[in-house]
């Protein structure tokens, strides 16, 4: 009993945003350095907003309009973001881990020196995003739009790119598996020579 009680109150905290920092959220369409833990941000429009090293980890920006937004050193990790929309927005340096952006638009989106890591992008519309020095193990990208993309200096063998679009996406720095290499030229994707196909 004890160990549920704990677990209760342990979850709670975890997910508990700060409730002055979400209405500023939502009055002025931005918040930076905000506790927006497990907040519900869903099917709302916060383009041009400026979420600058917030903690969103958890909340849900389902089907929500965050174009041209400023995620830079954020806290993303378990965020629902299914379907939505991220055009142009810049996650530089952001914790990406375990979100769920299934069907999410990224198009021109700037991921640079972020985690990745277990996300869930299948069927994204990911084109021209800049993935350089990204850490994205196991990341899932079945059915990604991915074309014109840059993904530079990552280890990508563990990430899946089954049925991905890659038209034009260039490849320099990372090491893939042979198969990922067989399926990126197939896409007609641009590997530089300092990919390592093994």
């Amino acid at each position: 009993m004890r160990t549920l009680f704990l677990t209760i109150v342990l979850g709670v905290a975890l997910s508990a945003y700060d409730a002055a920092h979400l209405k500023k959220a939502l009055e002025e369409k931005e918040c930076i350095g905000c506790d927006l833990r497990g907040a519900n941000l869903s099917k709302m429009d916060f383009s041009g907003g400026d979420f600058h090293g917030s903690d969103l980890s958890g909340a849900s920006l389902e089907e929500s309009l965050f174009e041209m937004v400023d995620f830079n050193d954020c806290n993303l990790s378990g965020v629902n973001a299914q379907k939505a929309l991220f055009w142009k927005g810049t996650m530089k340096r952001s914790d990406l881990t375990h979100i769920h952006a299934r069907g999410a638009n990224f198009k021109g989106a700037h991921l640079e020196q972020s985690n990745l890591s277990f996300a869930d992008l299948r069927e994204t519309k990911s084109w021209k995003i800049n993935f350089t020095d990204a850490l994205l193990i196991k990341t899932d990208f079945t059915n990604a739009e991915l074309g014109d993309s840059q993904f530079i200096r990552n280890d990508l063998r563990t990430a899946k790119f089954k049925q991905s679009l890659l038209w034009q996406t260039h490849f320099s720095g990372v090491v893939m598996t042979k198969t990922q290499c067989s399926h990126a030229k197939k896409e007609e994707a641009i590997l530089d020579a300092n990919v390592t196909c093994r």
